[in-house]
């Protein structure tokens, strides 16, 4: 006897089934990795385990309360550190881009006399956040003092802070950020009102390829975000009669662990998962 057909044209009640089940081991799978990797990152940054499981703990208890998980205090707090970064930035920016900073033969940021790094500072900061901006700028390798006492950049445009305390700050910046992409994305038809969010990858890369890889990412990234930061710089006002936003692109690259290349994955399968 034959199967009769499903004449709606919807999916078969054990399709559907299937279907549901995969996707909800999926969810499962996703929070999994979500708790257990920040949990792993807490750790790594230097946090104790046992403070850890405590604010888990307090965690549990807002969220079985109904209480709202994030706190004002502790937002603004990153917020504002995050603001400080960025105005920073801005001051390496004009200090590249301005052409009373700059040397007027090579085009690259010339050394400065204390009195011009904070006539330059104060283009972006108040009178008295100047003192402490340069002390911080100091102090995180951002700029060195010769031995005339002229102040020159210890690194390029991107500034690079290194410690795992200040890769924690960094993480409760931008990992909120992309959470909050991945949302609005998902929600948003239209691709064009998308925030950007791709990636380019493999699964089999070489080890003998990674160091050029990382150069390669490294030289590309800077030359593509020097043009779009110059774009940005061109249009904030932070003055205008109407609302404003905070905006950014950030770029990261990722080498992941060695694996080993399956004797049955053929190279058509690798194609399929490198352009999925």
């Amino acid at each position: 006897m034959k199967t009769p057909r499903n004449r709606g044209g919807g999916k078969r009640p054990e399709l559907t089934s299937q279907l549901s089940t995969t996707t909800t081991l999926l969810t499962r799978a996703a929070l999994d990795v979500l708790l257990s990797e920040t949990i792993s990152f807490l750790l790594a940054a230097g946090l104790p385990r046992r403070r850890v499981a405590s604010e888990l703990r307090k965690e549990a208890r807002r969220l079985g309360a109904g209480c709202r998980l994030l706190r004002a205090r502790a937002t603004k707090a990153v917020q504002r550190g995050h603001e400080n970064l960025g105005e920073i930035a801005g001051v390496v920016h004009d200090w590249h881009r301005q052409a009373a900073y700059t040397n007027r033969r090579t085009g690259e940021p010339r050394a400065l006399r204390a009195p011009e790094l904070r006539a330059l500072i104060a283009k972006r900061l108040p009178r008295e956040r100047i003192g402490d901006a340069l002390h911080w700028m100091y102090c995180n390798g951002i700029v060195s003092r010769r031995k005339d006492g002229r102040f020159v950049l210890s690194m390029g445009r991107q500034i690079v802070l290194r410690g795992r305390r200040l890769a924690m700050e960094r993480a409760a910046t931008l990992v909120p950020q992309y959470l909050r992409i991945a949302l609005r994305n998902a929600d948003t038809d239209h691709p064009q009102a998308r925030d950007v969010d791709r990636d380019a990858r493999v699964f089999f890369l070489p080890e003998k390829w990674i160091g050029l890889w990382r150069v390669i990412a490294r030289e590309r990234t800077e030359a593509f975000l020097e043009g779009v930061d110059n774009w940005l710089e061109d249009h904030i006002h932070p003055e205008d009669s109407g609302p404003v936003r905070e905006v950014s692109l950030h770029c990261y690259g990722f080498t992941g662990e060695p694996r080993s290349v399956k004797a049955n994955y053929t190279a058509d399968e690798r194609r399929v998962e490198r352009n999925g």
